[in-house]
C-alpha cells in the first residue's frame, strides 16, 4: 500500500522514550484520578496522521491532530472542527471558512496554508500515503486568504470533497523543517492533547493542551496502553490497570457486565471483516471457479454463532446493508458444500485434491481474528482444501498487506466512518488503490462514474452493478460486521460509536 512502512518491534532492547519538544515536559506518571487509560489490542504504527489508515492509530493521533470537519455520532453527521462553516460555491468547488486564533502545540498559527500542504502531502506519490483514496477527487487546493480554503475537483462529486474521509491537518512549516521520519515520532498538532512520552508497545502518555481552542477536557491525561491478548485486557480492566478495553470476547461478557467495577457497552460497527484473495499474485486463487467454490464452502452464520457468540451481522455483499449504496437484490453466496465441490471439480481440483492454501491472519487486531481464520480453514477442509492458518503480529502483518505481499488469502477488516459504498470500492477494489489486490477495468470505470454521480438513485444503481460484478468474480470471502464489544471501568462514562473512534475528550468521570 502507499504509506510509510511501520517500524518493527525490536525485542531485547530498552524502550525508547520520546521526549518531545511540545508544551508539556516529560515528568512523573499523572495522578490516577485525572487520568483515563485506554487499551486497544495494538499500538499506533506512526504518529504521522497523513501516512496511516489504521483505526487504532487514528484513535491515538485524533487526540493530537484535528480535521476540518469530523464524523458525528451517526452516519452522515459531521461536526465543525478546524472549519467553522462550509459550502459548495459551484459544482466543482467547496469553500471552507477556518477557525481563527488556533495554534499548533509549538505555537505556530493554523492557516489555510496548512490545509493545502496536508492535502498535497497525501497526493504526492513520493510520500506513499495510504490515504490517497481520501483525496483522489481533489484536483487542487486554493487559499484565497489565511482563513479560507477551497477544494477544487475536475468534475462534480457525489460526496463533498472534504467529507468522504476528512484528513487530519498538520503544521506545514514544521513538516518541511523536520521531515517525515522525525514527525512520525514527534507530533505537533492543534488537538486537545499533546504528547508527553511514547514507549513503543508499552504505553503512550498525553497531557491536556492548555491552549486548545475547545477549552477544558474532563481528563487531564490520556494513556494508550496496548494489550494484544484479550484475556490480559480483561484482567487489566478488572484489576484497575486500565479504564477501557476493546474487542471483548463474548465469553467474558457476563463477568464484565456484572463486575463490581466494570460495565459492558456495545454497538454495531461499520467495520466488516473479510478474507481477500490476492489475485495479483500467481496461484490457484487467480481461478474464479476456485474463489467461487471457497465462498460456497464457508458457513458465515456458523462462524458468527460459534466464534463470536452471535455478536456479529452476516453480510451478503462487500457493501454492507447499513451503507449508502447497498442493494438487497444483489446475489449472495450461501453455504453449499455440493456446489463448492462441483466448482472445484470444474477448476481441476476434484474433492479439493492438489489444492493447498495459506490463510494469513493478524492476531490481536480484531476481535477473535485468529480464531475466525481457523474456523474458515476448518470449513475449507470439509471440501478437501488443505488450508494452513498463518497468524502474524499486527504491525508486521499490515506492512505485508500494504505491499500487497500477503498471498494467496489474507484476513482484513475495513471501517468506513461515513458508511458509504465508495469508501469500500475506491479503497479496496479499484486497481490503483494502495490496498487493492484486484484488477478489473470495469470496476474502475463504474466507481469513477459513481464518484461523480450526484443523483442518488443513479448512484445506487451504479453500486448495484459493482456489487453484482464482485459477486460473480468473487475477489473476497464476504464475512460479517462486528457488534463491537467494549468494557469500561465504572469511573468512566463513555458511549461507543459505530466508526470505532475512541476519544478521551468525549469521556467524563463516572
Amino acid at each position: 500500500m502507499g504509506r510509510m512502512a511501520p517500524r518493527m518491534r525490536v525485542k531485547g532492547v530498552g524502550f525508547i522514550i520520546l521526549s518531545v519538544l511540545l508544551l508539556v515536559p516529560a515528568g512523573p506518571v499523572p495522578a490516577a484520578d485525572s487520568t483515563v487509560t485506554i487499551s486497544q489490542g495494538v499500538d499506533a504504527d506512526t504518529l504521522n496522521p497523513l501516512a496511516t489508515t489504521i483505526t487504532p492509530t487514528f484513535n491515538v493521533v485524533g487526540h493530537l491532530y484535528e480535521r476540518l470537519v469530523d464524523f458525528g455520532t451517526s452516519a452522515g453527521q459531521y461536526d465543525p472542527k478546524l472549519a467553522v462553516s462550509w459550502k459548495r460555491i459551484n459544482p466543482t468547488t467547496e469553500e471552507y471558512k477556518l477557525r481563527r486564533g488556533v495554534t499548533f502545540s509549538n505555537g505556530d498559527p493554523f492557516t489555510s496554508a496548512d490545509v493545502k500542504f496536508s492535502v498535497e502531502w497525501i497526493k504526492d506519490k513520493v510520500n506513499v500515503s495510504g490515504q490517497t483514496p481520501y483525496v483522489r477527487n481533489i484536483d487542487h487546493v486554493d487559499t484565497p486568504d489565511p482563513y479560507t480554503v477551497r477544494f477544487v475537483s475536475t468534475a462534480p462529486t457525489a460526496i463533498e470533497l472534504g467529507f468522504a474521509q476528512p484528513i487530519y491537518i498538520v503544521d506545514a512549516k514544521y513538516f518541511r523543517e523536520k521531515g517525515n521520519a522525525y514527525v512520525a515520532d514527534h507530533p505537533v498538532g492543534t488537538g486537545p492533547y499533546v504528547l508527553r512520552e511514547w514507549h513503543r508497545d508499552d504505553q503512550l502518555v498525553m497531557d491536556a493542551n492548555p491552549k486548545w481552542w475547545g477549552g477544558h477536557v474532563a481528563f487531564e491525561h490520556a494513556v494508550f496502553k496496548p494489550i494484544p491478548e484479550a484475556g490480559a485486557r480483561v484482567a487489566a480492566l478488572r484489576t484497575g490497570g486500565t479504564d477501557l478495553i476493546t474487542n471483548v470476547p463474548y465469553q467474558y461478557q457476563i463477568q464484565l457486565t456484572g463486575g463490581q467495577n466494570t460495565k459492558l457497552v456495545s454497538t454495531r460497527s461499520y467495520r466488516q471483516l473479510f478474507i481477500a484473495f490476492n489475485t495479483l499474485q500467481p496461484g490457484p486463487q487467480q481461478n474464479k471457479l476456485v474463489r467461487q467454490a471457497i465462498n460456497y464452502a464457508v458457513d458465515v452464520p456458523a462462524i458468527v454463532k460459534n466464534v463470536l457468540g452471535g455478536r456479529g451481522f452476516e453480510l451478503t455483499s462487500p457493501i454492507p446493508s447499513n451503507y449508502v449504496g447497498f442493494d438487497p437484490s444483489v446475489p449472495a453466496y450461501k453455504h453449499d458444500l455440493a456446489k463448492a465441490k462441483e466448482l472445484l471439480a470444474k477448476a481441476g481440483y476434484p474433492d479439493g485434491k492438489g489444492l493447498t492454501l495459506t490463510l494469513n491472519a493478524p492476531t490481536g487486531r480484531y476481535n477473535r481474528d485468529k480464531e475466525i481464520a481457523e474456523a474458515v480453514a476448518g470449513q475449507l477442509q470439509a471440501v478437501g482444501i488443505q488450508t494452513t492458518v498463518k497468524p502474524q503480529e499486527w504491525v508486521a502483518y499490515y506492512a505485508q498487506v500494504a505491499r500487497r505481499a500477503e498471498t494467496p488469502l489474507y484476513e482484513l477488516g475495513w471501517n468506513v466512518a461515513n458508511a458509504d459504498a465508495d469508501g469500500v470500492v475506491s479503497a479496496l477494489f479499484v486497481s490503483t488503490a494502495p490496498l487493492s489486490c484486484y484488477n478489473n477495468p470495469e470496476i474502475d470505470r463504474l466507481d469513477l462514474l459513481a464518484a461523480r454521480e450526484i443523483v442518488p438513485a443513479k448512484r445506487k444503481a451504479l453500486f448495484k452493478q459493482i456489487a453484482t460484478i464482485l459477486h460473480e468474480d468473487a475477489p473476497w470471502i464476504v464475512l460479517f460486521q462486528y457488534e463491537d464489544l467494549y468494557a469500561t471501568s465504572k469511573r468512566v462514562r463513555w458511549q461507543p460509536r459505530g466508526d470505532e473512534a475512541i476519544r478521551a475528550y468525549e469521556m467524563t468521570p463516572g
